[in-house]
């Protein structure tokens, strides 16, 4: 793993760790656990895939450029091989790569 793959990777955990220690600190206030999650990770749907995407996308800029395409899941696909290839994203491996898919093309795909 190189150094830049390494930072990325380092940069999806802080924010994972990040939203733990919102919900930890939250003092049992649901509403202000929800208000503080939907300004950490921008508005996204709380479902299956949020969190790879958030720190896989966001570690290397900012989310809002994902939040704003509407584009068909084989267009995401090639998006994600585009990040690898060109911009040095890490592999997803295949069960994480289907949670990235499936949550972009049910909140950010063309029908979304």
């Amino acid at each position: 793993m190189s150094l830049s793959q390494f930072k990325k990777t380092a940069i999806g955990v802080v924010f994972a760790g990040t939203f733990a220690v919102l919900v930890a600190n939250a003092g049992g206030e649901p509403e202000s656990v929800a208000e503080d999650e939907q300004t950490l990770f921008h508005g996204m749907p709380a479902d299956e895939g949020r969190l790879e995407v958030f720190g896989f996308c966001g570690s290397c800029h900012s989310i809002n450029l994902v939040l704003q395409q509407k584009l068909p899941r084989e267009i995401w696909d090639e998006v994600l091989i585009e990040m690898v290839e060109e911009h040095e994203m890490l592999e997803l491996n295949p069960e994480i790569r289907r949670k990235v898919l499936d949550y972009l093309e049910k909140y950010y795909g063309p029908d979304s």
